[in-house]
């Protein structure tokens, strides 16, 4: 039996992140040392010297039967599936003044991450026909997570998909 849908588009959006490779931001700014689908973040920011990371998080889930279907074929469900992809990348930028030079440095660096981020998840919205839309309503990117010695950015979108009732 394959995998559920949820757990396909999980590694579709892995893949595609992993795929990214930074030229000097002609297409993306910075490469990912690591892609990882995580339960949480806690243990993430332990070690800088592993470089960039994108960290793939699932959130909630919403089924709904979107159509009925004979006893032997079932119908046809609908779902959305919440992600949450932490953007990390440790900057020698320092922290310690809010109006110094660093502190553009650092948000240049969120805006850089987040700027290749978008353009690799929207590349295929469809994740190759798994999802029926990858950011379904609005995608949120939250830059207001502070830690020393690290850009940070979260963004958090919907995934719309379907699937037959019998194998989700």
């Amino acid at each position: 039996m394959a995998e559920s849908k949820h757990n396909q588009i999980a590694a579709a959006l892995k893949a595609r992140f992993e795929g990214i490779t930074g030229d000097s931001g002609t297409t993306y700014w910075y490469t990912p040392a690591k892609v990882a689908r995580v339960q949480s973040y806690d243990r993430l920011l332990a070690d800088p010297t592993v470089g960039m990371v994108y960290a793939l998080r699932a959130g909630e889930e919403r089924h709904r039967e979107e159509s009925t279907g004979a006893a032997t074929t079932g119908g046809i469900l609908a779902a959305e599936a919440e992600f949450f992809v932490l953007l990390l990348r440790p900057t020698a930028a320092a922290d310690d003044n809010p109006f110094g030079a660093d502190a553009s440095t650092k948000a240049l660096e969120q805006d850089r991450m987040v700027r290749d981020f978008l353009r690799a998840l929207f590349l295929d919205v469809t994740l190759g026909g798994l999802a029926s839309n990858i950011a379904d309503g609005s995608l949120t990117v939250d830059r207001d997570v502070e830690v020393e010695g690290w850009a940070v950015a979260e963004a958090r979108f919907t995934v719309l998909y379907t699937y037959p009732a019998r194998t989700p």
